[in-house]
C-alpha cells in the first residue's frame, strides 16, 4: 500500500538563506542543493529519518519544520 502522507521536512523560502547547511549535515541525503541558483528543495522526503539534525544545525530559526507522519503519534 503507498500512501502519501505528506510529512516529512518543509523549507520556508521566505527565511531559508541557501546556505546549504542542512543539505550538508542530513544523514539520509534528503535534499538536493543547486549551487547556482542557491535554491534548496527536499527530493527524497520518504527517506527523512526524522534525527533533526537539519533544524538544530538551520543558522535561521523558522526555515526548516519537521511535519511527523501520522503513524509516529
Amino acid at each position: 500500500m503507498n500512501i502519501n502522507y505528506k510529512c516529512g521536512i518543509k523549507i520556508d523560502y521566505s527565511r531559508c538563506t541557501g546556505c546549504g547547511k542542512c543539505h550538508e549535515i542530513c544523514p539520509a541525503d534528503i535534499f538536493m542543493f543547486d549551487d547556482s541558483s542557491k535554491l534548496l528543495t527536499v527530493e527524497y522526503p520518504e527517506e527523512c529519518c526524522y534525527c533533526g539534525a537539519c533544524i538544530m544545525d538551520c543558522l535561521v530559526e523558522g526555515a526548516l519544520r519537521m511535519e511527523l507522519p501520522l503513524l509516529c503519534l
